[in-house]
């Protein structure tokens, strides 16, 4: 009899804001399959869905971050505002992050790392949030909350490349969603500027978010 392997396991963690002990669950690497992508990217999955399983929350305090920042120092110039932050939310009765998650549990997860990216004032993490926050509502079908979703990323793209330092490595990606979400609302003037900042300063990159800017680009003049 063939035995069928789990997609997810566990792994531990200890919150740097109380200090309590997190499981969250992470998919196998050999279990993540993706077999195509949206027009803004957003991968499709065959099979389990790493997305649902991102974000890090921990049971306790509800500190939640992606999983490479959770266990990060924090600041103590956030900590109170961080701590004011996650003491007005209000968990449903029943939600456990460390167990396997539905669409409706990772995007609570995704909207409470949004709030604490907020506090500790990284605002393009904040847009990335929101942004997969758009596509989980996406494969719920639910096209106005998606909207709103993605109009908040909008926004939080925007603040992020006006008032952060972005690191080289992420401004493609940061450029590429400026033009990408300003198209989607129609904002045509906005996305040929974006698309244009993008293929100009990165036109040696090998980006993937480079390459499908210049095609974007040529296909909005």
């Amino acid at each position: 009899m063939r035995t069928v392997m789990p997609e997810t396991w566990d792994k531990k963690y200890t919150c740097p804001l109380c200090g309590s002990q997190v499981t969250s669950k992470k998919v196998f690497t050999e279990k993540i399959v993706i077999k195509s992508y949206d027009e803004d990217l957003k991968p499709n999955y065959e099979g389990v869905n790493p997305l649902l399983y991102a974000v890090v929350v921990c049971n306790s305090c509800h500190h939640a971050a992606l999983e490479n920042d959770f266990e990060k120092y924090i600041s103590p110039i956030h900590l109170e505002e961080l701590r004011n932050v996650l003491g007005t939310v209000k968990i449903p009765e029943g939600v456990d992050f460390s167990k396997a998650r539905d669409h409706k549990t990772a995007l609570l997860a995704h909207a409470l790392a949004a709030l604490c990216y907020r506090a500790k004032k990284q605002l393009c993490k904040v847009a990335e949030m929101y942004l997969r926050m758009g596509w989980l509502h996406r494969e719920l079908k639910d096209t106005e909350a998606e909207s709103k979703a993605l109009a908040k990323a909008l926004v939080s793209f925007e603040e992020c490349y006006m008032s952060s330092y972005i690191e080289e490595e992420k401004e493609p990606m940061v450029l590429f969603y400026l033009a990408e979400l300003s198209r989607r609302f129609g904002k045509k003037e906005e996305a040929l500027r974006w698309f244009s900042t993008l293929v100009t300063k990165y036109k040696n990159s090998n980006s993937f978010y480079v390459k499908v800017g210049k095609e974007r680009w040529q296909d909005l003049k």
